[in-house]
């Protein structure tokens, strides 16, 4: 129901309660509490108006009776009727006790006051005030901010808010609950079809999906899509979040995504999607082929750390048991109090290690060693207390906290997830071109944990559905495990997790390498040390940009250009394997220093024969250079290849925005 109350009102009642003839001055007053033993008597947005020259009159009430509010069986509720102007005796009766909307009616009714004053609009008077006052725009602009802040639409009934927006903006009249539901209605109509038109303008686009439950553990299917517009900027839009009823099998996600792309009409436009490593989900995604399905890069990351993490899982087990001993509200307030006695800048609450999240370990022992004399001074506090209850804390605090040599194992084990960290927040980023770094950076860290003697083994395990095996905390805390020589524990956690990084990564991505060499500042793929792989790379574009070249030429119906023939002609026959990209690029380089003997801002792309062979003659860029920005500073000379470059840029790292 639409609600008009920007206050709370009360009809406050004459010291004569007795008399037949009762003036009633109706008077606003803001958040009107109700009084013990006598209920206020509220009523609508009437204004402050006095009925002057209008009598109200009470109908009998049971003798000697001083409430006028108190109701029995045997007596008719109090009621009140109108004498108009004339003091002719209006024929209706109100109760005090009832609704006021009938009332307010009733006045305008009589001419006694307006309809704007008693909140009465009539629906010229609705589209007048609306036009005058901005009332519409002041409530979409309320509907968008419930909706992007993911405010609760009863936040807008409290009276708190209502008193709020009214000393804002005494003209607007905050939109009900009900309004507001029609104007999501009306709205998603709208704004779907305007949507599906966005989405048709994209080249090509990837998806996000994950599984996931809600507190209340019901399932939810996610889905996101990506891409790049022409003006080389990011697109990311939320396409489904829709109730997923067991069993998720991988026939029902299947059908949850086909009917998804159905409805948004993206069948012929998705190219690949991202998705984590569970069974189900890679099953689903192998039947809607030639979809091409990439593995959460944060996600296979950190399967590879857990295998490390194996290694320590005693350590691991006993430390989420003195951190969860900081999470009651009374440690919470000892470990504050003992910061501030000691000195720290500002006080800081441990972060607790949950397995399903990323990083959870590193980010835990990370705050635990920030705040360990905290944590070692409140232990002795509580040991020589003389209160009972925190010597009892004391003793149990003591007995499960880790020893001297766990700190040093805990700030080393740090040390070497700190880059994980990192990597994890660049593959998840959403504003910036991620798939491209992916390749680079997983070198960059297999490389810091290679041992320098080779002497490490076969992973066996290769169990790629979770991220961290559960461990039973109260078995493998009463495990005692000897740490004491630090060297030789990280030595066998760094190669633990060299080794996942090595199975994970086996086989490089296609999808990967090919946003890397569309990258200016990863183009050259030194982070490869194959060179067939490079060769079958290069080879993989040039096919691409002969076919896409060849449709535009199609649509547009210009004959191609003899030297582009030539060249695609030349590329095409070319064997793969025997092709060298050293070569390649000595026999082209003295054919494009032609080309930039001129200003490039007159050089067109039709003066460029061979775009992919003029790319690769510009220099690397600098790895702070952006690489959209880039490609859109050139896309008039590489007309053909900017299109390409949009397809894998535009595809993300990890499935980070659907979950």
């Amino acid at each position: 129901m639409e609600n008009n109350n920007d206050q709370d009102y009360i009809i406050t009642l004459s010291e004569n309660e007795g008399s037949s003839d009762e003036i009633v001055e109706i008077t606003p007053t803001p958040l009107a509490k109700k009084k013990r033993g006598r209920p206020a008597k509220l009523s609508k947005a009437l204004g402050k108006q006095k009925m002057i020259n209008t009598t109200l009159e009470s109908t009998d009430r049971a003798p000697n009776d001083s409430n006028p509010f108190k109701q029995t069986a045997a007596i008719i509720k109090p009621q009140t009727k109108f004498l108009l102007n004339d003091g002719e005796k209006c024929s209706k009766n109100y109760k005090y006790d009832g609704s006021t909307g009938n009332l307010s009616y009733h006045l305008v009714k009589h001419g006694i006051i307006s309809p704007l004053k008693s909140g009465i609009i009539s629906p010229m008077h609705t589209q007048s005030a609306s036009n005058k006052n901005g009332q519409k725009e002041k409530e979409l602009s309320t509907l968008r901010w419930i909706l992007l802040t993911t405010q609760p639409l009863s936040t807008i009934t409290q009276k708190a808010y209502i008193e709020h927006m009214y000393i804002i903006d005494p003209q607007f009249t905050v939109p009900g609950e009900k309004k507001l539901k029609m104007m999501i209605a009306r709205s998603y109509g709208y704004n779907k079809e305007k949507l599906k038109l966005l989405l048709k303008t994209a080249q090509s686009i990837s998806l996000t999906t994950d599984l996931w439950s809600s507190r209340s553990k019901h399932g939810y299917l996610g889905l996101t899509a990506t891409w790049i517009n022409k003006n080389f900027e990011i697109m990311d839009v939320l396409l489904v979040i829709s109730y997923f009823p067991t069993p998720h099998t991988a026939k029902a996600i299947t059908e949850g995504i086909k009917n998804a792309m159905q409805k948004w009409e993206i069948e012929n436009l998705v190219v690949s999607i991202i998705t984590d490593n569970r069974v189900n989900v890679v099953a689903a995604i192998r039947d809607l082929t030639p979809i091409k399905r990439l593995s959460c890069a944060a996600h296979t990351l950190q399967l590879a750390i857990s295998k490390g993490l194996k290694v320590v899982e005693n350590l691991v087990s006993r430390t989420k048991q003195l951190i969860n001993f900081f999470f009651t509200q009374k440690q919470i307030e000892r470990l504050i109090k003992v910061q501030k006695e000691i000195g720290y800048e500002e006080p800081l609450h441990l972060i607790q290690d949950i397995s399903t999240r990323w990083n959870s370990s590193y980010l835990a022992w990370d705050r635990l060693i920030f705040l360990q004399y905290a944590v070692l001074q409140l232990s002795v506090n509580l040991s020589y207390s003389l209160i009972s209850e925190e010597k009892t804390d004391g003793i149990r605090l003591k007995k499960i906290m880790i020893k001297d040599n766990e700190w040093e194992l805990l700030d080393e084990l740090c040390n070497i997830l700190a880059p994980f960290e990192k990597a994890t927040q660049d593959f998840s980023g959403n504003t910036y071109v991620t798939l491209s770094q992916m390749f680079p950076i997983i070198t960059d860290l297999t490389n810091s944990l290679k041992p320098s003697d080779n002497s490490y083994e076969v992973l066996e395990d290769s169990d790629d559905n979770t991220i961290n095996s559960d461990i039973v905390e109260e078995e493998s805390s009463q495990i005692e495990v000897d740490y004491s020589n630090i060297s030789e524990v990280l030595k066998n956690v760094k190669n633990k997790i060299y080794l996942g990084l090595k199975h994970y990564w086996a086989m490089p991505d296609e999808f990967g390498i090919m946003a890397a060499l569309l990258d200016p500042r990863y183009k050259d793929l030194n982070f490869i040390t194959d060179e067939e792989t490079k060769v079958k790379i290069h080879s993989s574009l040039q096919i691409q940009y002969d076919q896409l070249k060849r449709e535009m030429q199609q649509q547009t119906s210009t004959p191609p250009s003899p030297t582009i023939s030539t060249i695609s002609t030349t590329s095409t026959s070319s064997t793969p394997s025997m092709r060298s990209l050293h070569e390649h690029q000595e026999r082209c380089q003295q054919k494009v220093k032609k080309v930039f003997q001129t200003k490039e801002s007159s050089t067109s792309s039709s003066a460029i024969a061979d775009e992919i062979t003029t790319y690769f003659l510009l220099p690397v860029a600098r790895e702070n250079k952006n690489p959209l920005d880039w490609w859109k500073s050139k896309q008039e000379i590489f007309p053909v290849l900017s299109i390409i470059a949009r397809k894998y840029l535009g595809i993300p790292a990890t499935s980070v925005a659907s979950e």
